[in-house]
């Protein structure tokens, strides 16, 4: 008799076991090993997410950032009965952007200043907390507050994108540091907010800083070992195509940040990212031109970075119309389309195959486009002319007087905040901000990691909020439900016919997904910034919301005399039906 050892080191287990040596399989064999990780997150598991209820792996749920969980369990009938099951501090102020992310019970969740909490999904119990310490001198190079949107799972990892620039990998057992790569320079205001897509061995991301000034840029990483894959810049350099929309040396300070996670059609390996607003933000006197890549969605080869294709929806902006906004994939009545919410105030729906070659590369088809709300900075945008804008004039951005009631605000339209497409459905549900501004520009020297704004008078008029269903083959409106604030929550809808959202007073909220009906709410203590997300948990459902008051755009200001009566604060808090 032979006496082997079996390591089981993921799981920490260790047997001993003695076996026969005439074991067929033992034959020749000293010792044998095994590494088990729970909550192993596999190519196939990311690939069929959309398929798979009961987690929630990707930044949309699913590679084509539907927001939509196919999850029954709670729903109308029972909506009225959902409460809190448990709730996790962050123990930290300031804006929470994130979500929960879940694998098979397991809750990974970020909050500001780049924490991660593993958590047990049913009881809230924690498992392991990282704790990043940032350098003091970050904090004057984020544009909008210390957020950040959550954590990447693959494999025995996940993957955090941090405000000073590195990727970290952390072993998803027991939060320990496995590499820790310097990526961006927080220096030059290159930051990361956003939660990094896992694929294919790669984790891709995208940095922020076009208020700074920056050259904004997407990159690629290896799962594994932290090593450089690929990085494309979003602003062409001299040579590249679309370099001529910028004039002089215009394009080293062209902004153009990509700091929302994009999405991936499998069926043709294709990756698609939403690229942000040019720099300065608000004089494009000294831009003129089109400014690619600029407030476009770019479509990239996933395995080597090339763009092989865009769609740009705001040329030359002065609003601000920043369109890192997600793009959701959704294949209807035989057409295969993204679809996608700008703050220029305009849903989109763009055909995914049929492209036009112009002189800076293949342009995509506009198939639909509709107003958000009041717009008034463009004529009427049609798919005549594949949805390109006719700028107003009279809201012209000058230097020798203020314009006002422009509309929409710089908040749009629509915000980062996700939107959702229901498969049940076949309406896509946008957040969506009616509001105006007045604004003056103003020349600035770019100066390395200060802001690059390029305005002198900058107001945000009254308004409303909305929360509008649009049938996603036809772009009409189906329903609107017109709120006194809009959701500053990411959009969730599901297979129980519920549409779920946060307002800035502190309310999660749930409708009826077909006519926009109040279903349910509560009250958790905060302005709610974080997207809900849906999981399974020992077979029950659960629904999550990161919440608490901060980030960028409009809501800073007024949050400044809700302070006055509330208080700021960050969490998530988990919800389900007995």
């Amino acid at each position: 008799m032979v006496k082997k050892l079996f390591h089981f080191k993921g799981a920490a287990v260790v047997a001993a076991l003695t076996v026969a040596s005439s074991g067929v399989w033992a034959q020749g064999l000293d010792e044998a090993g095994s590494t088990l990780y729970p909550n192993y997150v596999t190519d196939d598991m990311l690939l069929n997410a959309d398929k798979d209820a009961q987690n929630w792996l990707l930044y949309g749920r699913d590679y084509h950032t539907t927001r939509y969980s196919p999850l029954t369990q709670i729903n109308r009938d029972n909506v009225k009965k959902l409460h809190a099951a448990w709730q996790l501090s962050f123990g930290v102020l300031d804006g929470q952007d994130s979500q929960a992310v879940a694998v098979n019970g397991t809750v990974y969740v970020t909050s500001s200043y780049n924490k991660v909490w593993s958590v047990d999904g049913a009881t809230g119990t924690v498992n392991w907390k990282y704790e990043r310490e940032l350098p003091g001198d970050v904090f004057p190079k984020l544009c909008c507050d210390v957020v950040n949107r959550g954590v990447a799972v693959y494999k025995n990892k996940v993957y955090l994108a941090t405000l000073d620039a590195h990727i970290v990998a952390l072993d998803n057992q027991t939060g320990k540091v496995v590499w820790d790569k310097k990526i961006g320079d927080y220096t030059y205001a290159e930051t990361f907010t956003i939660m990094p897509m896992a694929l294919r061995n790669k984790i891709i991301f995208g940095t922020a800083g076009a208020e700074y000034g920056v050259r904004g840029w997407i990159a690629a990483i290896d799962a594994d070992t932290g090593a450089p894959v690929w990085k494309t810049y979003t602003i062409p350099g001299p040579g590249e195509p679309g370099n001529e929309t910028w004039p002089g040396e215009s394009w080293k300070y062209g902004g153009g940040s990509a700091w929302i996670t994009g999405s991936y059609d499998q069926d043709t390996n294709t990756l698609y990212w939403p690229v942000g607003n040019p720099g300065p933000d608000f004089d494009r006197h000294v831009r003129l031109g089109d400014n690619l890549f600029t407030n476009s969605n770019l479509v990239l080869d996933p395995d080597t970075g090339k763009i092989k294709s865009y769609f740009n929806y705001t040329p030359n902006d002065p609003y601000d119309y920043d369109g890192v906004n997600e793009m959701i994939l959704v294949d209807l009545g035989g057409k295969k389309m993204w679809l996608h919410g700008s703050r220029n105030g305009h849903l989109y729906a763009i055909d995914r195959e049929h492209t036009t070659r112009t002189k800076y590369g293949y342009e995509h088809k506009c198939l639909w486009v509709t107003a958000l709300q009041t717009v008034n900075w463009t004529k009427p945008i049609t798919t005549e002319n594949n949805c390109k804008p006719i700028y107003n004039p009279e809201k012209d951005v000058v230097y020798d007087k203020v314009t006002r009631d422009i509309h929409p605000s710089l908040d749009g339209g629509k915000e980062w905040h996700p939107m959702s497409y229901s498969k049940r459905t076949k309406m896509v549900y946008v957040p969506v901000y009616d509001f105006g501004m007045d604004l003056q520009a103003k020349k600035m020297e770019w100066k390395r990691g200060e802001w690059y704004l390029g305005a002198k008078v900058l107001n945000f008029n009254a308004g409303a909020g909305h929360i509008k269903a649009f049938d996603a083959a036809t772009g009409q409106l189906v329903w609107d439900r017109s709120m006194s604030y809009p959701a500053t929550s990411g959009i969730l809808s599901t297979g129980g016919g519920l549409v779920f959202y946060g307002d800035p007073e502190g309310f999660f909220n749930a409708v009826n997904d077909e006519t926009g009906e109040a279903l349910w709410r509560f009250q958790v203590g905060s302005g709610i910034h974080g997207n809900p997300t849906t999981y399974t948990a020992g077979g029950k459902q659960y629904v999550a919301i990161v919440w608490g008051s901060g980030g960028g755009g409009i809501w800073p200001l007024y949050y400044a005399d809700w302070y006055k009566k509330q208080s700021k604060g960050g969490g998530l808090t988990v919800f389900t039906v007995d």
